[in-house]
């Protein structure tokens, strides 16, 4: 089985559960910005796999857009802040999908693009789609 395959298999077991306990439980104001600021740090594990600093310290630097923009919409919630949450997610979906572009890390498993990037694509989409809903639950969290 091809390595995309894998993580299109993956992503999909990941991503629909986690969609439906992040939404169950109303954890959208704080999960998917925090979610967002751990990305870098995956890709960065990945290069502490085969122990190269140049790998760890551009997997910081080209995340540094990803770990802001988790941190300002997790403060500062807002409908604003939540459209840039959900261009962050899938913008994070094209970073996967063209990282061996950028540069190699040895550390990354053949199928970790694919599935991040499913899973960064589809949960961006949600956002986008769910905009209304969210908002909705950002005023109630502010008037409690």
């Amino acid at each position: 089985m091809s390595p995309e395959i894998i993580g299109v298999i993956l992503g999909t077991l990941f991503v629909v559960p986690t969609l439906y306990i992040v939404r169950k439980n109303h954890l959208e104001a704080w999960a998917w910005p925090i979610f967002l600021v751990t990305l870098p740090v995956y890709y960065m594990l990945f290069g502490l796999l085969v122990m190269d600093g140049t790998v760890i310290l551009n997997e910081f630097l080209w995340g540094l857009p990803f770990i802001a923009t988790g941190l300002i919409a997790w403060r500062f919630q807002s409908h604003l802040t939540h459209y840039l949450l959900a261009i962050g997610w899938l913008s994070h979906g094209f970073y996967d999908y063209y990282h061996d572009f950028l540069f190699v890390n040895e550390g990354v498993f053949s199928w970790y693009p694919v599935f991040c990037a499913l899973i960064d694509i589809v949960v961006g989409a949600y956002l986008l789609t769910s905009s209304t809903r969210i908002d909705r639950l950002l005023a109630a969290s502010d008037a409690s």
